[in-house]
This record gives structure tokens, sequence and C-alpha cells, in this order.
């Protein structure tokens, strides 16, 4: 994100007074908005516990992970609970569901405004709900098509302490309330559509999997004056994903799974993640419960890595209901 900029055209301008709605504040509250949608979205991108460079074990491009991007992703932490409410028997052709999810983006940095100057620090949250109704068309054995409407309800709040003279003097006359230690909610429809081909082996499974999705929306709030604007992107993902079957204990199956996709994105997600495009894989041990559940279908333990944008690196994950 740019909050430097935000701040330097104001405080470059001396008795500027305190600052109405600005249009780089409203850009940057729809990107935050839009970045909090694909980043909450596990199917294209991934954050785990625990951060690290690929290029610490192997020598590989500064593509697939840097310091900086490193730090970036450290200080980042998304949390999500998905879970979808099936409507139809689950052994028809054509099936009925609604898809929900949870989450909470965390983000928190010592924020430089000058050399001269004590850091200030800063922690930004966006709380997230989604709810989507999704058709189920399986046209084959081996074929589905998956049409879907949902809707995004988000919630932003920045927390900035101003830890020196120069900040408290300068800064804060002009961006507190505006978007320092100011709050925001947006809601978006998103529309999307997925094509899934799987097939069953006697080892297990692959797959191929092509989604799009594209969400405008609208808020308001106390953050630059209610002006939040229209938060908007798009994001496609194409992906293969396969899974070898290694043991059954019990009830409990342990496989094996791994993935492989590519993410284009477009309009207001393409600056905060630094690109246009960018590549995931993730490797990881699934397990089904040991016991019947209606909530949960697997729990596993992995690793993925990003390759191409600003978050870039490497993470091990935690999985549940891995589709």
């Amino acid at each position: 994100m740019y909050l430097p900029l935000i701040v330097s055209s104001f405080v470059v301008i001396p008795n500027a007074g305190k600052a109405q709605s600005n249009p780089n504040v409203q850009r940057y509250l729809e990107q935050a908005f839009s970045a909090a949608v694909v980043m909450t979205d596990s199917d294209v991108l991934t954050l785990g516990i625990q951060d690290f460079n690929p290029n610490d074990w192997f020598d590989l491009s500064d593509e697939i992970g840097s310091e900086d991007s490193i730090e970036l992703r450290q200080q980042i932490a998304v949390t999500t609970l998905p879970y979808t409410f099936e409507l139809s028997d689950s052994a028809s052709p054509k099936r009925h569901q609604i898809f929900t999810r949870a989450s909470i983006l965390v983000s928190q940095q010592d924020y430089e405004i000058d050399d001269s100057y004590q850091d200030d620090f800063q922690r930004e949250y966006i709380l997230g709900g989604f709810v989507a109704y999704r058709y189920i068309n399986k046209i084959s054995d081996n074929w589905t098509i998956t049409p879907g409407i949902g809707t995004h309800l988000q919630y932003f709040r920045n927390e900035h302490e101003y830890r020196s003279e120069f900040s408290n003097s300068m800064v804060k006359p002009l961006l507190d309330g505006l978007i320092f230690n100011s709050s925001a909610w947006a809601v978006s429809v998103e529309p999307h559509i997925t094509v899934n081909y799987l097939q069953r082996k006697d080892w297990g499974s692959w797959g191929i999997e092509s989604s799009a999705h594209y969400f405008y929306g609208f808020g308001g709030g106390s953050a630059n004056e209610g002006e939040i604007g229209n938060p908007e992107g798009w994001y496609i993902a194409n992906g293969i994903s396969l899974r070898y079957n290694v043991t059954q204990w019990n009830r409990s199956l342990q496989t094996i799974y791994t993935n492989w996709r590519r993410v284009d994105l477009g309009a207001d997600t393409t600056q905060p993640l630094g690109t246009h495009y960018y590549y995931e894989t993730s490797i990881g041990w699934l397990m089904t419960p040991p016991f019947e559940s209606d909530w949960i279908e697997n729990i596993g333990i992995g690793l993925s890595f990003n390759y191409g944008s600003a978050l870039k690196g490497g993470s091990i994950v935690l999985f549940f209901n891995q589709d």
C-alpha cells in the first residue's frame, strides 16, 4: 500500500489545516478492501503460520522470495474459517449449496514518518464475512460447472500510535480520523464461476480447475469523511491438484496433497499485491477426522510457496477443509 504518499501529500503543504476527504485516501481504502477479498480466499492465496525465504535453503530466483517480501509477509496475519451448507442430496448431479467464510486480516508495523524521529506504530485489521449461493452442475463423470453469487461484508479499522513530536504536531492534526485511527465498512457483490475436471484413480485423484471472480462494492464510515469509493476487482485462478492416498487408520484417511496454480489480477487488487499475476504451489499431508463430523472434512499441515507477487516467499500452513 502507499500510505507514505498520502502523508507526504498533506505534510508538505504548510498551514494546510485539517484535511477533508482526499482521493488518495479513498484509493487506499478501495485497495485495502479489494486486497482483503483476495488474501482471505485460501483457494488463490495462502499465508501460513510461519514464513521463510526459500532462497535461504536453495539458490533460487529472487522472484520466489526476498528479505523485503518475507518482512511484509510477517507483518500480515490472515485467519479464515470456511463452511459449506449442502441444500441437496450429495449424490445428485445438480446440487445447491450455501458457502460461508469468516475472516480476519491483521497488518501491523513500525511506521516511518521521518528519518529524524522515532517510528510510529500502526495496526490495521479487516474483519470479513462472505456468503454465497452456488449451483453445482455435474455434467459428466469428470466435469463440473459451478456458477455462484455472493456478498462480502467487511469492516476496516486503523489504529495509529504517534510516537514523536513531529508526528504529533504535523501528522496527527491532518490525518487523525481521516485515515489514522478511523474505521470504514464495505459491502461488495461477487459473481463467480468454477469449472472443474476430476479424475479418480485407485491411488487417489488428480484434477484441473479454473475459476473466475468479479466483485464491486460500496461503503462508508468515519474514514475519509465517509468517502471510501467503490472497491472493485477481479481474479482468475487456473490450477492442477493431486492427491495420493497413503494409508487409512480406521476412519481416518491419510493423503499427500499438492497443487499448483496461476492467479491473474485486475482493477484494485493489482497495486497492493504488486503484480498482475503470480504463481502458488502447495504440498502437504491431509487427514480426515477419525470420528464422524459434519463440520470437519479434513485437516493437515504443509508448505506453500508464492512466486511473483509482493508476498513472494514460503510458509508453513495449516489446512482446514481443503477441497
